[in-house]
């Protein structure tokens, strides 16, 4: 169907890990894509574990740090549930992060570019604090929308081993494992940790469509039914060798695994004039992939004065993916292999000088070599020239610089970053190859305003940049069916963004209150154009839309009742409007609107006893006229603290209600609309040992 088709081209477009390079044939496969094809779903997600006490805020010019040392340990938890416990911070089916508007998030660890996949899996209770940057200052990459930076406790350095090991399962069958330890051996100190998952989620879809005009309109339906398997192993391990009172060398490896498992069966129904056709359809998908990262660095610190690093990184991302459908007697096969190979190369400095006054100076280098291999035996187009490899390399070098300093009650950083970015690409065998090149100048400011008593007023002005992935550079034609296929386009511009941010805070007697209000303005906005080829086939393509305007406003509310009882409250509302081309969607301007929602209530009557109460909600636009995901989950959790530091979690998750998303499609001469029910209600058990 055309909107299982525009459902995962579209999402496919995000930054992902180990993700398999195939559209997926479901909108369940295809939201699995957004971040990784090992991504869990939100079944699987313990996000209640870690929600026992309030993280400590620090509220600083140019982001927000949330010591989540204050919760107590969550062995059963991942980074990804402590960053949904964030304020103004929202994950979605999968573990899609966004903020402000829908910006999607790049998630760091300890400022270094760890694959997402491998940095969501670390366990909560290895993380120190959480860095939160909704408009990112000059060091990091102006690709990032946004930035999570996860910064986890340092290696233990006493003589002794410490840890934890967890388990849950709940009546969805999703499962977790996970041992984490840390042992001092001065001058050394290592933490390390293993976490396996598994979850096997049914899925039932329903699709309605129309395609073609005049007497070439064709309705079209399906439902179909099938499983949703994903395995996932993560191990990791850091030592940290002390040179001297200032100065520390570290290494740290992460190897993750993973393989996804999709299939359905279904019936589709056709109908033209007084013709109706009703055809059997099957898929079946799975994709095996593999992460390696490795980094070796060198630190110099004088707490108060100054601060130098050298991180070198190198990671290898492969994934292999085979997809397999039926649809009447039409039979379609295609297998793909997709590998990154990264090199990079940072450093930092930071010198604080009197009066608060703070210099920051930076500088990278990335090599990036990637390779795409494809075998279609499906649709391709007559007169295509085909490939079944696609080879490219990018490097990108950038430099920034940043000053920190006060006058009076105002705060000031102004920041500029430089940066530049060469691609070589060709088809493997030298016939066809290009070159894309562009070189960008960003300035940013942060401004900061004490009010006077519990008030401040932050605002900041950032500029940013957004290339296409080395996959919409692919000028190659690839069928993913007998009725659908992609294109890519070397000629894709990056996309140029301007950031407005205005931020109120008023904290006082426990009671916090923060709205911020945002303005982005996106220049070459990018995404798939569709239209219909040759036998009634969709084909999209990669294109800059011309121009996109995001502007929003949310708040979050936290307090508390007595000594007992905390609550949170935190929502976001934006619009969103793209003028596009008409041959994209058949309109000259879009307009889309978002919103999202959380709410909890934590009360702990004993010192051994907690409950929690939670709710979330998320309308969610990913790509302009291709994908409107809506949800609701709302979940009740009490905790026990057991003798011997052993902890029982119940968790019961969606009472009342089913997870059901709508993925809607249009073009020049075709729309679509889909909805997907995934069964969400579960009964979890966690227990948890501390050593």
């Amino acid at each position: 169907m055309i909107s299982f088709f525009l459902a995962g081209t579209v999402i496919a477009q995000a930054a992902s890990d180990v993700t398999t390079t195939q559209p997926p044939a479901s909108p369940a496969v295809a939201e699995g894509q957004e971040s990784s094809t090992t991504a869990e779903p939100a079944q699987q997600v313990e996000t209640i574990v870690v929600k026992a006490r309030p993280q400590t805020r620090d509220s600083r010019i140019d982001r927000v740090v949330y010591d989540v040392r204050t919760l107590p340990d969550a062995p059963a938890s991942a980074a990804v549930d402590a960053i949904g416990l964030l304020p103004g911070v929202f994950v979605g089916a999968n573990n899609r992060i966004t903020m402000v508007g829908g910006a999607f998030v790049t998630v760091l660890v300890d400022g270094k570019s760890m694959p997402r996949a491998a940095a969501l899996q670390i366990p909560a209770n290895q993380i120190a604090r959480i860095e939160v940057m909704s408009n990112p200052p000059a060091e990091f990459a102006s690709s990032a929308q946004a930035v999570i930076n996860i910064i986890t406790k340092k290696a233990q350095e006493e003589d002794k081993l410490g840890g934890s090991i967890a388990a849950s399962i709940d009546t969805l069958d999703a499962h977790v494992i996970s041992l984490s330890v840390s042992r001092g051996m001065k001058p050394w100190s290592f933490n390390g940790f293993l976490r396996t998952t598994r979850n096997e989620e049914p899925v039932r879809s329903q699709s309605e469509g129309v395609s073609g005009i005049g007497a070439n309109r064709e309705l079209e339906s399906q439902l179909s039914q099938g499983h949703f398997t994903t395995l996932g192993t993560t191990a990791s391990l850091r030592a940290i060798r002390t040179l001297s009172a200032t100065d520390s060398l570290s290494w740290s490896s992460t190897f993750f695994t993973s393989e996804v498992d999709y299939s359905t069966q279904g019936i589709e129904t056709r109908t033209r004039t007084n013709t109706q056709t009703i055809l059997p359809v099957t898929t079946a998908t799975k994709s095996p992939g593999s992460v390696q990262y490795h980094s070796v660095g060198f630190k110099s610190e004088q707490e108060d004065k100054y601060k130098f690093d050298i991180d070198l990184t190198f990671s290898n991302n492969l994934n292999k993916s085979g997809y397999q459908s039926r649809r009447g007697t039409q039979w379609f096969s295609n297998q793909e292999r997709k590998q990154e190979r990264t090199f990079e190369f940072e450093t930092s400095f930071e010198k604080t000088f009197k009066e608060g006054r703070v210099l920051s100076l930076g500088m990278s280098y990335k090599d990036e070599d990637f390779e795409l291999g494809f075998s279609d035996l499906g649709y391709a187009g007559p007169g295509v020239v085909q490939s079944n490899l696609f080879l490219a390399q990018q490097k990108d070098q950038a430099a920034y610089g940043s000053f920190q300093f006060k006058l009076g009650k105002f705060g000031f950083q102004p920041g500029l970053r430089v940066e530049e970015t060469r691609i070589n690409w060709s088809d493997g065998a030298g016939l066809l190859s290009g070159t894309t090149s562009y070189q960008r100048v960003l300035p940013s400011v942060f401004i900061t305003h004490a009010l006077g008593g519990p008030g401040t007023l932050k605002a900041s002005y950032s500029q940013g940049t957004t290339p296409g992935s080395l996959v919409d550079l692919n000028p190659f034609r690839r069928a993913f069916g007998v009725d659908f296929a992609l294109e890519g386009n070397p000629k894709l511009k990056p996309a140029d963004r301007q950031t407005f941010e205005l931020t109120h805070e008023f904290e006082k007697n426990g009671l916090s209150l923060i709205t911020t209000a945002f303005y982005r303005d996106t220049k070459n906005e990018a995404s798939y154009g569709s239209r219909l080829i040759d036998n009634n086939v969709v084909l999209a393509t990669t294109i800059n839309l011309g121009r996109s305007e995001s502007t929003g406003l949310g708040s979050t509310l936290k307090g508390r009742f007595g000594k007992k009882l905390n609550y949170s409250l935190n929502w976001e509302v934006s619009k969103i409007s793209f003028s596009d081309p008409f041959f994209a969607s058949g309109f000259s301007r879009v307009e889309k609107s978002q919103s999202n929602g959380k709410a909890s209530i934590d009360y702990k009557p004993t010192p051994k006893d907690q409950f929690v109460f939670s709710a979330s909600f998320q309308s969610d636009s990913h790509r302009l006229g291709a994908v409107d995901e809506g949800y609701w989950e709302n979940s009740i959790q009490y905790t026990r603290r057991l003798p011997n530091k052993v902890s029982l979690v119940i968790t019961a998750t969606d009472i009342g209600v089913e997870t059901n998303r709508v993925n809607r499609s249009f073009g020049p001469d075709f729309s679509s609309q889909s909805l997907s029910a995934n069964p969400s209600r579960a009964l979890r058990i966690s227990l948890s040992k501390t050593f």
